[in-house]
């Protein structure tokens, strides 16, 4: 195992297996975690880290919940192979979650709700538990490091409540684990955004005081997975460059003075990687770009790349392309994440006249092929066992190292198009087969439909690097776009478009003027809110950012590739569910939506 953080991989190998993330029994959580249980310094370590494990398994509902309803990203149905499931996943993508107690709603964000404050009880269980404890007893523990046990947890806590405040707006304040406290009516109830919102950068901001800052020139290394200075200042800056779009009123500056306290070293020394894949490869533990990431090693805890359910990047992939990608031990893909498509169904744009859609947002591979040379905008392939170029799988066929290709499971060769529709035999000349499936709509694809991204490395399952890659959660490329992002609402474009070419130079074999915005480089592009978001999505692709991005332009509501636009903006947040609400009869729903009579 390539990890030897002892802290993180040492809860998670004692603790994953004795408590359940999505069935979680708090009374065996609290006897485990009573007074017997803390015996050395390694039980506190332990019960400290546990929290991290069970919101790491959550990054397979956030994501979706991120990108799904977003403009870049479809589910289609392909065939009559699935990927139907109640019509959820054109409800996403059409902005159509008013049922509230529908599959989408329950499942994702009512199952989010749960999990969120699950962990917020694990966090206050552990906190309570280490006020109790008598620190004189642990000899080996010093005082300053009870302080940042304590801070990892607060920190965590705070980012639990600040997704949660993200999606819902409307929520529960709970810092306690005692009962008595919770059954009080004002713990039931929702706190105003402007408490939530204070609560969640004075407690980051004190944790930035409690917490180290980063040793070292390197990456994360051992301390992977662990709440620096930086990765709660990162949160902050977050939550600051959102404020106006969130609370309606603006903290840019604020945004700014953080973002500047990160880039000037304050917290340690981070500096952007050489190469655009290295925040996302085998040993990204090692990439000086990372601020925050969960461990994951194959055969441990890898929430985010495995071939099940409880995965984000292992749906991410073209059906039966394991033969390609030499990962045939992990099962057959089922691709959930299709590229939302450039092009109609015409004829495809490559061999024959195209058809491109005009739409402003989607289309993501119109805005990748926007700048020749673009590094990322490359076939995926593996060049041995621990390299690889390219970021996608493009249009043509699959074929694995012995000239066979890949079949769907109606038998025909899959044949990659941008386009949705019932190609199936007649994708390589750019024919429907299908011809009650010529429109391009979420319910008429096949197995050809869609191209893919491919954010993170699946290199072969025997080499020793297979779903090695730790989940990046922050990285120092996203400082750089926020802090360019506050001058550009602030009126400095030229500033702005010198920070965003520093990061963008590296993506492009030839970085040149034509190329290059105005502000550096003797960039000639000028920089206007539609560039600025479709530069967003290329930097920013997969990593469940494009929902805020959009609501933040105002952008939300806007019509894209078979979706109307909104009638109004009340699905910037989502809806609680109807069990949730019955469990709780103090909670209100948020506006817009159903609610249920209690």
């Amino acid at each position: 195992m390539k990890k030897t953080n002892k802290i993180i991989l040492s809860a998670l190998a004692v603790l994953a297996g004795l408590l359940s993330c999505t069935n979680l029994d708090e009374n065996v959580y609290s006897s485990l975690m009573s007074a017997n249980y803390y015996q050395k310094r390694t039980d506190v370590i332990k019960a400290v880290f546990r929290p991290f494990e069970h919101f790491f398994e959550s990054v397979q509902r956030y994501v979706p919940m991120q990108e799904l309803p977003a403009d870049v990203f479809m589910t289609p149905q392909m065939d009559s192979y699935g990927w139907w499931d109640g019509g959820q996943w054109s409800d996403w993508h059409t902005h159509t979650w008013e049922d509230i107690s529908g599959g989408l709603v329950e499942s994702y964000l009512g199952n989010f709700w749960v999990n969120s404050y699950q962990g917020i009880a694990q966090c206050n269980l552990v906190l309570d538990d280490i006020k109790r404890l008598d620190h004189s007893k642990f000899p080996d523990i010093r005082e300053a490091e009870w302080d940042s046990f304590e801070a990892q947890l607060r920190a965590m806590r705070a980012y639990a409540y600040f997704k949660l405040f993200d999606f819902y707006r409307n929520c529960q304040l709970i810092t306690s684990s005692s009962t008595e406290e919770n059954e009080k009516i004002e713990r039931k109830k929702q706190v105003s955004p402007e408490v939530m919102y204070d609560f969640i950068e004075s407690e980051l901001l004190d944790c930035i005081r409690l917490l180290p800052a980063k040793e070292g020139n390197a990456g994360p290394g051992v301390h992977q997975g662990e709440f620096t200075k930086a990765a709660a200042a990162m949160i902050l800056v977050r939550l600051y460059l959102n404020t106006e779009a969130w609370m309606g009123y603006k903290a840019y500056d604020k945004c700014i003075a953080m973002c500047d306290r990160i880039l000037d070293g304050e917290f340690g020394n981070y500096r952007l990687a050489e190469n655009w894949y290295e925040p996302f490869d085998w040993n990204n533990e090692t990439c000086p770009e990372v601020i925050f990431g969960f461990p994951a090693s194959f055969g441990t805890t890898s929430w985010h790349m495995q071939n099940d359910r409880r995965t984000i990047y292992g749906r991410g992939l073209p059906y039966n392309s394991q033969s390609y990608l030499e990962i045939t031990e992990n099962g057959n893909r089922n691709p959930r994440w299709h590229l939302s498509p450039s092009y109609d169904n015409n004829k495809p744009r490559r061999s024959f006249s195209g058809a491109p859609y005009n739409y402003r947002l989607g289309c993501p591979t119109q805005k990748f092929e926007k700048y020749p040379g673009d590094l990322r905008y490359k076939q995926y392939k593996n060049l041995s066992s621990n390299t690889r170029e390219g970021m996608f799988f493009l249009e043509g066929y699959i074929i694995d190292k012995d000239g066979k290709k890949a079949q769907a499971h109606a038998g025909y060769d899959i044949y990659l198009l941008d386009q949705v529709g019932g190609f199936m035999t007649g994708a390589p000349t750019g024919d429907i087969t299908d011809p009650a499936r010529a429109a391009s709509t979420l319910f008429n694809g096949d197995m050809n439909s869609g191209l893919y991204c491919v954010k993170y490395p699946f290199y072969p399952y025997g080499g020793g690097y297979f779903i090695e890659s730790d989940y990046t959660d922050m990285r120092l490329a996203e400082v750089v776009y926020a802090k360019a992002e506050c001058l550009y609402r602030n009126g400095d474009k030229s500033g702005a478009g010198a920070l965003l070419n520093s990061v963008r130079k590296r993506n492009y074999e030839n970085f040149r003027s034509n190329i290059a915005y105005v502000g550096s480089d003797s960039g000639t592009v000028v920089l206007d809110d539609q560039e600025f978001l479709d530069e967003l999505m290329r930097e920013f692709i997969f990593e469940g950012h494009r929902r805020d991005d959009l609501i933040r332009f105002g952008r939300f509501e806007e019509a894209w590739w078979d979706k109307p636009a909104d009638k109004d903006t009340h699905h910037r947040i989502y809806p609680l569910c109807q069990s949730t609400l019955e469990l709780n009869p103090y909670l209100v729903q948020n506006p817009g939506y159903p609610t249920i009579s209690k």
